[in-house]
């Protein structure tokens, strides 16, 4: 599958907004987990980084992009995983 640049752009400026808002309530309500933004909305928390990504699997439909990071740490909107191993 090949990136859509626009659509990633669009959807990093949604996650990179909603994280503006939430970023005090992540950092004191979630302090330990993995967060998951998708869509500009806090789709979950997980207590690894393996279980936030399968929140994502059942989300419908499931994202094209999504941001997981730990709630302490500041995400980096702009990194880019091909989790598939197609690049």
């Amino acid at each position: 599958m090949i990136m859509d640049i626009a659509s990633f752009t669009s959807e990093s400026a949604l996650n990179r907004e909603a994280y503006k808002h939430l970023r005090d309530d992540i950092r004191r309500d979630y302090a330990g987990k993995y967060i998951v933004l998708a869509r500009g909305k806090l789709v979950g928390a997980a207590c690894t980084f393996d279980a936030a990504r399968a929140l994502v699997q059942r989300l419908e439909p499931v994202p094209e992009y999504y941001l997981v990071f730990a709630a302490e740490a500041e995400p980096d909107f702009e990194l880019v995983y091909d989790l598939t191993g197609s690049l």
